[in-house]
């Protein structure tokens, strides 16, 4: 049997950790691991390390929870880091989709001024992580799940020597409704993928040799919920990802936002109450509840990617890494979303498929204003941080810069 590995979870008192568990357990072909949570709430920690032990349980191959609230402790002989904290939980969540109302902007905690918002108070938090992952676990492959990504990627590929890695789901979202159309097998799919974290487009998508593309765009009627109108998807010829509906129609959004009585962080607060209270009687399986919630990205792509990794699996995930030379028309230290090769020797990013003019200065533009921030915050320079402002998609104009800056660099 091959030797054990380890996983450390930060922020492992997330109600949905179990369902990482659920997923590690039920994987035929894996070494043994431990998985350490950490977490600042003991009482909540301890709840939630209960359900994972449930779900450990079940588990073919040996699979050991353990938990700590100190995270040096928590981080020794880690293989494997999953950064998945919350900084100020969801109350934070919901000023961050909330304060950018009064500026007539719609609120998210990834996108626009409120994404802007939730980096300023995640860095620094995160740096102090990697300062102790770099002390204790300097040879650890950390997995970031923490939003929003690319920022907070970025900040630990600038300013720290950890090995960061950045998931989303997002892209396997867009195959697998891709291979839905198709009525084909998703695994079937090479799906390519053009941009940033929660700002690009799958421009290609291969199947028996032949760019299915063309069908696709022909069928977009068909796809549910897709985040922009037929004809600039069409004319763009990608689809992009979910969150370019606060792109291309952040008026509808926002018309539908500024007048709802609860903000999702809101919502999810409820839903943490019900599961947590349910993790007290549950028995072996997980809550309804927290099904309701659901977390794709442990079994599209946080699981499948350190697994990959740890078994030399030689597998391709779309995963956000630094650019370096892999996309030309990007700056060298940005941070780019593409497909990438993951064995146990690392990963390897891909050059993607061509991206016409308007989406390149689309991609760079974002990269610009996002590294621009993670600058300003970690160095504290404000006149930084208002040119980053004036360069957010959403942002029209130097008043309304400085009136945001005004609310929340503090």
């Amino acid at each position: 049997m091959p030797d054990q590995k380890k996983l450390t979870v930060l922020g492992g008192s997330s109600i949905a950790t179990p369902l990482l568990v659920q997923e590690i357990a039920k994987q035929p072909e894996r070494p043994p691991f431990e998985i350490c949570l950490v977490g600042r709430t003991l009482d909540k920690l301890e709840k939630v390390a209960a359900a994972c032990a449930s779900m450990a349980g079940q588990a073919e191959i040996p699979l050991k929870i353990s938990f700590e609230t100190d995270t040096r402790r928590g981080l020794e002989s880690a293989d494997y880091v999953l950064n998945q904290i919350r900084v100020g939980g969801y109350p934070a969540r919901a000023y961050d989709e909330r304060f950018p109302k009064q500026f007539d902007i719609l609120g998210d905690e990834t996108y626009g001024p409120g994404g802007m918002s939730n980096a300023l108070r995640t860095i620094p938090v995160v740096l102090e992580y990697c300062r102790d992952i770099e002390s204790v676990a300097p040879n650890a492959v950390v997995l970031n799940l923490t939003n929003p990504n690319s920022y907070i990627q970025y900040a630990a590929a600038h300013y720290s020597a950890v090995n960061i890695i950045g998931v989303c789901d997002s892209p396997v979202g867009i195959g697998e409704g891709i291979a839905a159309i198709l009525d084909i097998p998703y695994k079937e799919l090479w799906v390519e993928y053009v941009g940033m974290h929660h700002f690009g487009w799958v421009v290609k998508a291969i199947w028996k040799g032949k760019n299915m593309m063309p069908e696709i765009l022909a069928k977009l009627e068909q796809v549910p919920g897709l985040p922009a109108d037929v004809d600039i998807v069409q004319a763009v010829g990608g689809i992009p990802t979910s969150y370019f509906k606060y792109y291309y129609h952040a008026n509808r959004i926002f018309e539908k936002q500024k007048d709802q009585a609860k903000v999702r962080a809101e919502q999810l607060m409820e839903l943490e109450a019900q599961v947590m209270k349910d993790y007290e009687t549950a028995a072996n399986e997980l809550p309804d509840a927290l099904l309701q919630r659901g977390a794709h990205w442990y079994d599209a792509i946080v699981a499948p990617v350190m697994l990959a990794h740890a078994n030399n699996a030689n597998e391709v995930y779309t995963l956000n890494v630094v650019n370096r030379t892999t996309i030309k028309w990007m700056p060298e230290d940005a941070i780019v979303e593409t497909p990438t090769l993951v064995s146990a020797h690392g990963f390897t990013p891909l050059t993607p498929a061509s991206a016409p003019p308007d989406l390149q200065a689309m991609v760079r533009l974002n990269a610009a204003f996002e590294m621009l921030w993670v600058e300003a915050v970690v160095e504290k320079d404000q006149s930084k941080a208002l040119r980053a402002m004036m360069l957010n998609h959403l942002v029209r104009d130097l008043d309304q810069a400085k009136a945001i800056l005004k609310e929340i660099w503090k």
